[in-house]
């Protein structure tokens, strides 16, 4: 058996080849493979990171400049002005409607979008003219979208979220309109207590029910703020006289109050756990007739929604490119 070497100075070198040191060489020799591997992987992972980013960059801008294009472009202004103008129509038939409520106790047809389309549709000519609607909300749709994504003459952020909405509120109507041309339309109280009743049978539907009722209310609250503070004015080429200015500023308070109420709905709706009690912009102006002093809260609000048409149709003139 053989010693360890003693040097000069007397004291023993430890064996560097004993088992602890053969264990650890097999470890590293076993280990080696598997960080070179994980190595590999977050290096391809880094490179996926990077083609990834690359291509949602390339993604965006042409997105962007889809949207300048879009945004800009002749037919889609000359589309998005059709747009505005039926829907300002829509707008003073709805507001034809509530003030029926107020003459005559009912009216023909309810007081919201659907029942403004249901008219079209029963009439002579009806169906062509809800299938060019069809084009006008589709382009409006893609003109405030794509104002969101530009900020063209967005002053703020607040803006852009605007067009966003507004894009797709009008993408609904484009198709409500459409499903009206082809005969399988449905009442905006149906559709309102369809979503409301799907909402409520979701886990922690109660809160989505709630939480879309704050949402409405807050596009409520964004339009009476629109109309008192003039906001609205950016989005016209020119200043109208003094005569349009007011009649924008009661036409988007008179919509916000609407909208906000709409909100109230649901919230009754998910706390008495009763869907009917949501029954949008129809049940709004109805809620209203039936509130201390209502026949006179249903006339102002309902000739504030025919204002509010009339600011649709002047902004279909003075579209703001």
């Amino acid at each position: 058996m053989s010693a360890t070497p003693t040097p000069p100075g007397g004291t023993a070198v430890p064996d560097d080849t004993g088992p602890l040191e053969h264990v650890r060489g097999a470890a590293a020799d076993l280990a080696a493979p598997v960080v070179d591997a994980a190595h590999d992987a977050l290096d391809a992972a880094h490179d996926a990171v990077e083609v990834v980013a690359e291509t949602a960059h390339q993604v965006a801008e042409v997105t962007a400049q889809a949207a300048e294009v879009a945004e800009t472009h002749a037919a889609v202004s000359t589309g998005a002005r059709l747009g505005f103008f039926l829907d300002g129509l829509l707008h003073a038939a709805m507001g034809w409607a509530g003030l029926q409520i107020v003459w005559l106790g009912h009216s023909r047809s309810t007081a919201d979008e659907s029942g403004a389309l249901t008219s079209i549709a029963t009439s002579l000519g009806g169906r062509a003219v809800l299938w060019v609607g069809v084009v006008g909300f589709a382009v409006v749709t893609v003109w405030n979208l794509a104002r969101a994504l530009t900020g063209r003459h967005c002053h703020t952020r607040l803006k852009r979220l605007e067009h966003a909405a507004d894009g797709i509120a009008y993408a609904t109507v484009a198709w409500a309109a459409a499903a009206f041309a082809i005969g399988a339309g449905q009442t905006s109280r149906d559709s309102t207590v369809g979503i409301t009743r799907t909402l409520l049978a979701l886990p922690g539907g109660v809160l989505l029910v709630v939480g879309t009722g704050i949402a409405v209310a807050g596009v409520g609250a964004f339009s009476i703020w629109s109309g008192l503070s003039r906001d609205f004015l950016v989005d016209l080429a020119r200043r109208p006289g003094r005569a349009l200015v007011l009649v924008g500023i009661v036409g988007f308070v008179a919509r916000g109050v609407a909208f906000g109420i709409v909100g109230l709905l649901f919230v009754i709706a998910a706390w008495t756990h009763d869907v009917s009690a949501s029954t949008g912009i129809d049940g709004a102006l109805r809620f209203l007739q039936d509130a201390p002093a209502g026949r006179y809260a249903l006339a102002v609000v309902s000739l504030g929604l025919v204002a509010f048409g009339v600011y649709l149709m002047t902004r279909a003139r003075h579209l703001r490119r």
